[in-house]
């Protein structure tokens, strides 16, 4: 089996077949879902295939580059979507993944804590722990969505229904969204948001869009079509910076990244063309059991770590 050595903080041989199989999986799911894939990408990389915790964030990031472009590209001919939404959250999320960013090049420098009596990273301690709290309630808003669709008489479809963060939040200026039927959206609202989702993708390289569903979803009141169509174009422009800054910190493989990149690339298409098929109750039901999975791979991964063998560590 073919096999490359990533000398770039990984030091270690790491089979190109197993690489590009990952990047295919990684690329449906982003195409699908329009949430870059980062979420489930960098434990995988920290857990499977023994990439270091900053290595893992970094070249996640710079692998999203060529799979947000390939989903942006699709939705577009699609016709998903409002890049008005993208347009206005693009200014905190830049800022947002500088500090992001930061943050993981201070946590890198913490060298390891001692927890229950053993040496572990204290990078890679506080990304497992930020991404099961994080991915654990964002599995509990979507499974109870889609449990909930079920008692519906009819699908939801793609009409959108205003949600808190449109009807509740009332702070001027105002921008109305006619690409998914809204209207008065608050701009400092959105602007604030995409802070959030950048110093997400900046710290823990998912891109933000595992944080950009759920707020679409039940913030805004967006479809599944209508919201994973409207990040990437986000997605795209916070990736391409935030690679660029962990690049500066000596975080990126690129070897690591082109070869997830071969699979990504076609699985992206694949993922787009899917939400297409499916009803929007059943893709929330996928991306829930998806999230929950990963949930639990991180935490046998953690309690390895903590209580376990070093898994390579």
């Amino acid at each position: 089996m073919l096999e490359i050595s990533l000398h770039a903080g990984v030091g270690h041989p790491v089979s190109l077949v197993m690489l590009a199989l990952i990047g295919l999986f990684i690329g449906y799911i982003a195409g699908m879902f329009g949430v870059g894939g980062g979420f489930l990408l960098t434990p995988v990389l920290i857990a499977i295939v023994g990439v270091p915790a900053p290595v893992a964030v970094g070249s996640a990031l710079c692998q999203k580059c060529g799979t947000s472009i390939a989903s942006f590209l699709k939705y577009r001919h699609l016709g998903r979507g409002e890049p008005r939404i993208d347009l206005v959250m693009l200014g905190g999320s830049l800022i947002g993944v500088d500090a992001g960013t930061r943050l993981l090049a201070h946590l890198s420098e913490r060298g390891r804590w001692v927890v229950l009596g053993r040496p572990v990273p204290a990078v890679t301690l506080v990304l497992d722990l930020v991404f099961i709290v994080l991915l654990s309630l964002t599995t509990v808003y979507v499974a109870r969505d889609a449990i909930r669709a079920r008692g519906r008489e009819a699908p939801r479809g793609d009409v959108t229904i205003p949600g808190p963060l449109v009807t509740r939040i009332r702070i001027p200026p105002f921008i109305d969204l006619p690409g998914v039927g809204l209207e008065r959206v608050s701009v400092p609202m959105m602007a604030y948001l995409g802070f959030v989702l950048g110093a997400a993708s900046g710290l823990m390289g998912i891109g933000g869009g595992v944080l950009f569903m759920p707020i679409m979803l039940y913030g805004f009141g967006l479809s599944v079509r209508n919201a994973a169509g409207t990040g990437v174009l986000l997605l795209f422009v916070t990736v391409a910076v935030g690679t660029f800054e962990q690049a500066l910190h000596g975080f990126v493989s690129l070897r690591l990244a082109l070869a997830l990149l071969v699979g990504s690339s076609v699985g992206s298409q694949l993922g787009a063309l899917t939400t297409n098929v499916l009803p929007n109750r059943i893709l929330r039901l996928l991306f829930a059991v998806l999230v929950a999975a990963t949930v639990v791979m991180i935490a046998v991964d953690l309690g390895h770590l903590l209580i376990g063998h070093q898994g390579g560590r």
